[in-house]
């Protein structure tokens, strides 16, 4: 019993983490969108990346006992548990990517605004490095193997997400904390 508590909370943790990605980008955008919102939707934030995850463990939980209560959980020999969890985490990441993507298109629009000075090649500059300062706050990496199937790609899956995804938060705290002179 214990260890499917402690699968319990760890699968609560890899989704809430999800989900708190998608909340970032959210802000992001609404905050490139709506310039004068007064409204900062922060228990709608809350409820995301905090309830969002909540409902589908629940059910997954729900689901493991009733249709695959063996052993601890970690294997999935049924495919309906499994994907209880991992199409709330797909969509994540794709409304994530899409969010990405919008914000690079404002960013572009905003290079270009005739008000910004400064050459095609300095514009294109900041362009890139505002991207990739976006990338691990985005979990953008993540897109590279989401829609793939868990064993056909696997052992790639693993270096990547290992290599890219262990310093994730390392490379968000140092970029938007530790380099950013007004925190």
């Amino acid at each position: 019993m214990g260890c499917k508590a402690i699968l319990v909370f760890f699968q609560y943790g890899v989704m809430a983490n999800f989900y708190w990605l998608l909340v970032e980008g959210l802000y992001l955008h609404i905050l490139l969108v709506l310039i004068f919102s007064p409204n900062r939707h922060f228990t709608i934030y809350l409820l995301i990346g905090w309830g969002i995850p909540t409902i589908f463990i629940i059910t997954w939980t729900v689901t493991r006992i009733i249709l695959e209560d063996t052993g601890c959980w970690d294997t999935n020999e049924r495919g309906g548990p499994w994907w209880v969890i991992r199409i709330p985490i797909l969509i994540s990441i794709i409304v994530n990517f899409i969010l990405f993507i919008s914000i690079i298109r404002i960013l572009l629009q905003k290079l270009r605004s005739p008000d910004i000075g400064g050459n095609d090649q300095s514009q294109y500059k900041r362009l890139a490095k505002s991207t990739l300062l976006l990338i691990p706050l985005f979990g953008v990496h993540y897109t590279v193997f989401a829609l793939f199937p868990d064993r056909s790609s696997n052992n790639y899956k693993i270096i990547f997400e290992l290599c890219l995804g262990s310093f994730q938060g390392l490379i968000v705290a140092v970029l938007y904390c530790f380099l950013n002179s007004e925190v």
